[in-house]
């Protein structure tokens, strides 16, 4: 006997309080997705949309990929759920071996999967936290983290996040956390990548000699910052100096990379980039390519170890901690792009996509900054471009504009407030990494023909 399922909807929209769901937004109409393929979605009308931000930077192998599918598709016709506290499975012990491999060069080779990268990041501040405390360094509890950044909505997570407009609602649930600069080229008020790195680097440890190194467990950042800043990678050298900090003064270094990694950047790790050699570093996002919910933690055996000898293991856990599902996920992801080498197949593309981003959208009326890296990239909107002044708040450029480009065919995901905590407006766009060139210049022209035609 074969299931089937009712999924109609009467309606080609719906708006609140149409339906049964709580959607994100009560005061927008939504267009009924189908399907997509490749780089495209179509909706219920028939209308096909460029995805130009694989959703929130998550589709990194497109849409209706097949062969991701069937791969999915077979361990789910296992087993249907098995507990971490119970058992391991093949395709955990595939995956983990997988990033494991990848991770190598960076002295990282133990690996658990969760969720959501927000549950990655709650795994790894506790991680922190317990390992300063099987050392026998108790009083080493506080996070330092940077502003704009993000790391997730789950309550620590986001005390982490420099996200003013969600703290002011949620402020008195959340943890106190120690915050610095973020790089943030645009924004930065010494020559970027000449002076950039001192200056950054400046503030953490001066801020670490204020607090008390005694007391700070980890700092946590982005490798790459994703819709905080736009996709400024740092400056040249910055990480050399925070890995010298952080070593000098006993600190672990918890590198986020949900949206700059798996791939994203066009290395598997953005850390490969910069030479960082981090003591944690979480994935998420690229890691599922958007088939399931699936994030990573990855960490040092030798912490591990520490764990072992002392407490006796990692006491955080959740209840898809490592599911088989999740893992079959992830292994499949990561053997589709080591097969079909997506990552050396795709730099040619992003370099081409960056330069005509850059060429055409530069000079644009009221575009501040383009910057990017790999198939990553962010748009800057401002009102005065000489004096780099931000839209006030109150006109919503940011969610205006994706609206309008939505409505042209376009998909990107918005981002504000970045300039000054309260103002400030850009999107982010982060295509397929299968994108082809015909598809990378027609995400550009979609784009400029949607700012062109735009009227706040």
């Amino acid at each position: 006997m074969v299931l089937r399922h009712n999924f109609c909807v009467m309606s080609q929209t719906v708006h609140y309080p149409q339906g049964n769901v709580l959607l994100r937004n009560l005061n927008k109409n939504y267009p009924v997705v189908t399907h997509g393929k490749g780089v495209h979605l179509f909706d219920k009308e028939g209308k096909k949309y460029f995805d130009g931000s694989g959703g929130a930077l998550v589709a990194t192998l497109g849409h209706g990929n097949e062969e991701i599918a069937r791969g999915v598709f077979e361990q789910l016709q296992k087993v249907a759920y098995a507990n971490g506290m119970q058992f391991t499975s093949e395709p955990m012990e595939a995956c983990a071996r997988n990033l494991a491999e990848k991770a190598k060069p960076l002295g990282l080779n133990k690996v658990t999967l969760l969720a959501s990268g927000s549950e990655a990041v709650e795994a790894a501040i506790k991680f922190a936290r317990q390992l300063w405390m099987d050392r026998g360094f108790s009083n080493k509890h506080k996070l330092i983290t940077r502003a704009p950044g993000y790391h997730g909505n789950t309550l620590y997570a986001l005390s982490a996040s420099g996200r003013p407009h969600y703290k002011k609602v949620y402020g008195p649930l959340l943890s106190p956390v120690v915050t610095i600069q973020a790089p943030y080229g645009y924004r930065c008020p010494v020559d970027y990548q000449t002076a950039g790195a001192e200056y950054y680097a400046r503030e953490l440890e001066e801020t670490i000699l204020k607090e008390g190194a005694e007391t700070i467990s980890a700092f946590i950042f982005e490798t790459v910052s994703g819709s905080s800043t736009g996709a400024w990678a740092p400056p040249k050298g910055y990480f050399q100096r925070v890995q010298e900090i952080c070593k000098k003064h006993d600190i672990l270094m918890i590198a986020d990379e949900v949206m700059c990694g798996s791939g994203r950047t066009g290395k598997f790790f953005a850390a490969e980039h910069f030479g960082l050699k981090p003591d944690m570093i979480v994935l998420g996002k690229g890691l599922n390519a958007g088939l399931m919910p699936v994030s990573a933690l990855i960490v040092r055996e030798s912490d591990v170890n520490t764990m072992k000898t002392v407490s006796g293991g990692f006491m955080h856990a959740q209840t898809y901690m490592q599911s088989p599902s999740m893992a079959a996920t992830a292994l499949t992801v990561l053997n589709f792009m080591d097969q079909h080498q997506v990552l050396e197949k795709s730099h040619a593309v992003s370099e081409h996509w960056l330069s005509e981003l850059h060429r055409h959208i530069s000079p644009l009326k009221n575009v501040g900054s383009v910057t990017g890296i790999g198939h990553m990239a962010g748009v800057e909107f401002v009102q005065d471009k000489t004096q780099k002044t931000p839209f006030p708040i109150a006109k919503k450029f940011a969610q205006k504009f994706v609206q309008h480009a939505q409505d042209h065919g376009l998909i990107l995901w918005p981002n504000y407030g970045q300039a000054d905590g309260i103002n400030g407006d850009l999107v982010m766009l982060g295509p397929s990494l299968l994108m082809t060139h015909a598809e990378a210049d027609e995400c550009v022209d979609l784009l400029k023909r949607a700012i062109e035609s735009f009227q706040i």
